[in-house]
C-alpha cells in the first residue's frame, strides 16, 4: 500500500510572492488617495455607489478596489457592503496629523512609477534609474514639470512634518542662538524657532532659489510666531561663499544622501567656509546599520539608486566626508528615522 505524500512546503514561495505582487498595493494605494477616497468616507462609512458618484470612478471597477483594500485592512466592508476605514488607511486621509496620503500619490505618479521600472538599468550601468527612463536628472524634470514638482513637494513636506517631532526633542538646541539651515523646505527651522525663542535662523538653498520655499513657509501654522525671526537666504549653498556665515549652528537635513560623495563633500566644504572655529554642524540622515539587519535606510538607499545619483551611508562613510570637508564627528544622536550626528570644525 502506497504511503501518503507529504505535501510539499510551499511557505517560502507564499512568503517571497507577497513581496513580488507588492507593486499592486502601490498602486492600489495610490489610485484609493488619488481619488480621496479615505476623506470621502471620513468617519462614518460610504456604499460603493457614493463614493463612485463623488470620484467619477467607475463603480463595478471601484467596488473591486475597495474589497482589495479591504482584505489588507487598509479599508473594511461592513455586513451591508458599505466601507469604513481600517486601522491602517486612518494615515491616507489629507487631515490626519501625519497623512502619508501625499506619499501614496507620489509613488504611484508615472514620473516615479517609470523610473522604478528602469532599476535594472541602474543596476548595471551605474546611473540613476531616472536618468534612464527620463533622460534627465530627477531636480531637472521638477523644474520643467510643475504639476510633478507640486506632487513631490507635498510629498517631501509630509515626511518632514513627521521627522520634524522626532528630531526636536532628541536633541538640546537651547545653547544655540542662529542657525542657518542648509537645503530643505524650512518646516525644521520654524519647529526650532517656536520652541526656542532666542533664536534666529536662515534658510539657505540647496540649489537656486525656489520661490515656493517662502510658499510653504509661511503656510505652516506656527509661522506667525516666529516671522520676524526667519528669512530665507539667495544663491546656491553649493555656490562656494553663498552660505551666510557666522551662526553658531548649521544645520543640513536630508540633503547629503542626494548626492554622489564629491558633491557631498563640495557642499560640506562650503559649510565649512561659512562656519566659525567654534560652531556646531548637524548633519540629519539616515544611516546605515549593520549587514542583515531590517534597515528602513537600505529601502531608502535603492530609491536613491532610483531616483537620484545619492546613497545612504553608514556612520564611518558620514564621517569620512565630514572629515574630507574639515569637520570631525562628534558623537551620534538617534531621533526617530533619522540619526543626528554632531560635528565640529577643525
Amino acid at each position: 500500500m502506497d504511503q501518503p505524500q507529504q505535501a510539499p512546503d510551499v511557505s517560502s514561495y507564499r512568503r517571497i510572492m507577497q513581496s513580488v505582487r507588492g507593486f499592486m498595493l502601490t498602486q492600489a494605494l495610490h489610485v484609493a488617495a488619488k481619488l480621496a477616497l479615505f476623506d470621502h468616507i471620513g468617519d462614518g462609512d460610504a456604499s460603493p455607489a457614493e463614493l463612485a458618484q463623488a470620484t467619477g470612478a467607475h463603480e463595478p471597477s471601484l467596488r473591486r478596489l475597495l474589497r482589495f483594500l479591504g482584505s489588507l485592512d487598509v479599508l473594511r466592508e461592513t455586513a451591508e457592503g458599505r466601507f469604513r476605514i481600517g486601522e491602517l488607511g486612518r494615515a491616507l486621509r489629507a487631515d490626519h496629523p501625519f497623512s502619508a496620503r501625499a506619499m501614496a500619490i507620489m509613488y504611484g505618479e508615472p514620473f516615479i512609477w517609470q523610473a522604478w521600472g528602469s532599476l535594472h538599468e541602474a543596476v548595471l550601468s551605474g546611473r540613476s534609474a531616472f536618468e534612464v527612463a527620463h533622460g534627465e536628472p530627477l531636480f531637472d524634470h521638477l523644474a520643467r514639470h510643475p504639476q510633478d514638482a507640486a506632487v513631490w513637494e507635498a510629498a517631501m513636506s509630509g515626511a518632514t512634518a513627521i521627522e520634524v517631532p522626532a528630531v526636536l526633542p532628541a536633541y538640546d538646541f537651547s545653547r544655540f542662538a542662529r542657525v542657518v539651515v542648509v537645503g530643505g523646505r524650512g518646516l525644521l527651522l520654524v519647529g526650532l524657532l517656536k520652541r526656542y525663542p532666542q533664536m534666529s535662523g536662515i534658510v539657505c538653498c540647496a540649489g537656486p532659489a525656489d520661490p515656493a520655499i517662502r510658499a510653504r513657509i509661511e503656510a505652516a501654522p506656527d509661522w506667525p510666531e516666529v516671522a520676524d525671526r526667519c528669512r530665507i537666504a539667495d544663491g546656491d549653498a553649493f555656490a562656494f561663499g553663498s552660505i551666510p556665515p557666522g551662526a553658531d549652528l548649521y544645520l543640513i537635513k536630508r540633503v547629503l544622501h542626494e548626492w554622489d560623495d564629491p558633491e557631498a563633500v563640495r557642499l560640506l566644504t562650503n559649510v565649512r567656509a561659512a562656519i566659525p572655529d567654534t560652531g556646531t554642524l548637524l548633519v540629519l540622515d539616515a544611516v546605515l546599520k549593520a549587514p542583515n539587519e531590517s534597515d528602513l535606510a537600505q529601502w531608502l538607499d535603492l530609491n536613491m539608486l532610483a531616483l537620484l545619483s545619492g546613497r545612504e551611508r553608514t556612520e564611518d562613510e558620514l564621517a569620512g566626508l565630514l572629515s574630507e570637508a574639515g569637520f570631525r564627528l562628534a558623537r551620534t544622536v538617534p531621533a526617530g528615522a533619522l540619526s543626528i550626528l554632531e560635528a565640529v570644525p577643525f
